[in-house]
């Protein structure tokens, strides 16, 4: 990690410092070829094998080269975290995460033995993360799962993130998009474009586009909308 993330060191200890669960002390690895050349020894044969796709192996050199003058030009190197927690000599439990952007960090892999299951890991991990980034400063925490892992998307639910999209890709197939929010204000405005009715003066404060329009038709009552402006017909007319 640069120098640039110092500041991050002291907030990294205080919330995985401790043991997990009081028991299984938590030991950071350093990049991701360590970390997953760790999975596949330790843990890969305990779970079905998937098919990916390595995107970036097909884009070639040309893309390799393009990806590393757009890692550049953004400035600085991103927050990484790969974790592993151990009973002794035997692997308990693996996790990691990383920044998308200023405002967001992805919990990219959670992955938890057999035989260590059914006491309460995967969800302290998922807490954990949560008072981490939180005190980071990030607005949001992301995940995505396939929307057949019914035990983890029960898990993140109850935790309090929201789904917030689907998505099916190349590499990886579909998937089901997760989000927490950290802060109050953005989780009001997710639940009100849910048809939440909780329009608070911050919401609208914070709205712009058609808000004194929607705010008018919400004082008028319902003959508003009859009397609202019609969206004008596309340049080229009405298709056939």
């Amino acid at each position: 990690m640069s120098a640039g993330w110092d500041w991050a060191e002291p907030i990294r200890q205080k919330h995985f410092g401790e043991p997990l669960a009081g028991r299984y002390p938590l030991e950071r690895i350093e990049g991701d070829e360590a970390y997953w050349a760790l999975h596949e020894v330790e843990l890969r044969r305990h779970f079905p094998p998937e098919v990916f796709f390595n995107l970036r192996a097909l884009s070639g050199e040309d893309g390799k080269r393009a990806r590393a003058r757009l890692a550049a030009s953004a400035g600085g190197q991103r927050l990484a975290d790969f974790w592993v927690a151990r009973d002794g000599e035997r692997l308990a439990a693996m996790f990691a995460g990383h920044q998308k952007d200023a405002e967001t960090y992805r919990m990219w892999h959670t992955i938890v033995h057999p035989d260590y299951r059914r006491r309460g890991l995967y969800g302290e991990i998922v807490q954990r993360v949560l008072a981490y980034t939180r005190e980071l400063g990030f607005d949001y925490v992301v995940s995505e799962h396939a929307p057949s892992n019914n035990a983890v998307l029960i898990a993140k639910l109850k935790a309090g993130f929201r789904v917030v999209a689907m998505d099916i890709d190349a590499a990886e197939g579909p998937s089901l998009n997760l989000r927490y929010f950290h802060n109050e204000a953005h989780l009001r405005a997710y639940e009100f474009r849910c048809g939440l009715a909780r329009l608070d003066e911050r919401l609208v404060g914070a709205g712009f586009g058609a808000m004194p329009l929607l705010l008018d038709q919400l004082q008028r009552g319902p003959a508003a909308e009859a009397r609202a402006p019609e969206a004008p017909p596309p340049a080229d007319g009405p298709a056939e």
